[in-house]
Formats: structure tokens, sequence, C-alpha cells
């Protein structure tokens, strides 16, 4: 019995990343046009296009309008978009979510710490110094606090860790920020200097702990926001 439906567009979607993988193919390179998957697999250009709008989705491939299908680059956005999405129905996920980051940011930040060059230390500093810089000024300052955690994870060379990361930062985005954030932009910095003291003293152990000191006055924000 021929395939139909949704089992069709499974098994040309399967065909299609089986094509990707056996060609040894990388981000940003281009796919076969679409005249190409109807004649190897026999079927209708609406179910090729059914299967390559769901891999566009789960970000397997991207369309350049005008220009073709092209494989797209290792991202989180399906993940991200699914969810920014569940928590509007359940926001006790965000409060679970978080508690994912800090399992994760403490297990690695003492392999961060033994590893960690003077260049990083000192774009750390850098980047406490802006953020004390705009607290005077009243400037924005938000997004200095995800580059001081991107940058220090940097030194482990793993950007699927740093992807994860990213994706907590944005969903951290979606909720209420003023009823998650400190009414007091000096207790924020003032944490990220203590953490910095031991990541430049290269002590893992204090710093796996400021870390947490930090990660808990964040919880318990975090708790009183989606009560």
């Amino acid at each position: 019995m021929p395939l139909r439906g949704s089992a069709l567009s499974q098994e040309i979607r399967q065909r299609m990343q089986e094509y990707i993988l056996q060609n040894h193919l990388k981000a940003g390179d281009a796919l076969p046009p679409e005249s190409y998957w109807t004649e190897t697999f026999g079927v209708g250009r609406s179910s090729v296009r059914e299967a390559i709008k769901v891999l566009q989705a789960l970000g397997v491939v991207e369309i350049r309008h005008g220009n073709g299908l092209y494989v797209r680059a290792v991202n989180f956005d399906p993940v991200l978009e699914s969810l920014s999405y569940q928590m509007r129905f359940r926001p006790q996920m965000f409060a679970e979510l978080f508690r994912i980051r800090v399992w994760l940011e403490s297990a690695a930040i003492e392999e961060a710490v033994r590893d960690i060059s003077d260049e990083v230390v000192a774009e750390l500093a850098a980047i406490l110094a802006e953020w004390r810089r705009r607290i005077q000024s009243g400037e924005s300052h938000v997004e200095l606090d995800e580059a001081f955690h991107r940058v220090l994870y940097t030194s482990l060379q793993n950007s699927t860790l740093l992807g994860l990361f990213r994706v907590f930062w944005i969903v951290f985005q979606t909720l209420d920020i003023d009823a998650i954030r400190t009414t007091d932009p000096e207790l924020g910095v003032a944490e990220h200097e203590l953490l910095f003291d031991a990541i430049r003293a290269r002590d893992p152990e204090l710093a796996r702990r400021r870390l947490i000191e930090h990660f808990a006055h964040v919880q318990q924000r975090i708790d009183r926001a989606i009560q």
C-alpha cells in the first residue's frame, strides 16, 4: 500500500536527511531543487513542499527565496519557539528550566575556571567595568549579564553548551523581566564581581559556590514572579 499524508511526508524527510548525511553536506551547502526530489521519490510537488516546510521548522534546512534550498547551521530555534509557547500555558516550566541552567553551569564552571586564559579573564573584567559604568550613567545593562556567562564558558570550546545557555537567556526575556530582575542593580553586578574574584584567583570550588549563591537569589525572584 503506497504511503500517503503524514507517513509520506515523514518518509521524504528521512530520505532528505539521509541525503545530507551521506553526501557529507555542511551548513550553507546547497540542496537539489524540488524537481530532483519529485523525480527521485516519484511524488508530487505538494508532498515535497510539505516535507521541506517541516524540515525548515525543525531547523534542518533553510529556503532562500529565489535562490533554492540549503542546509542550515545547527541551531536551537525550534526548541526555543516550543519552550516560549509552552510556558504561556505553564509558567512553572521556566522555574524548572532555570534549575536546569543552574545544574549545567555549576557542573561546568570548575572546568571553565581551571582552563581559563588571561585573555578571557581580561574580557570578563572589561564586561564588569562596562556594567558598572552603565549603572552609574543609568543605561541599560541587561545584556552584559548574558555576555559575562557566555564569555566565561568559551574556554570549554563547546558550542552546544553555549547554545543551550543562549536558549535559557532568550526564554528569560519572555517573562516579566521587571518582576524577575532585582530592583537593586548594584546587587547583580556585585554578585558577579564576587564570582569574578574567584575566577581570577583560579579557585574552581569558590567560583562554584559563589555561582550557586547568585543563582539562589535569582531563583527566589523567579519563584515570586510566577506565583
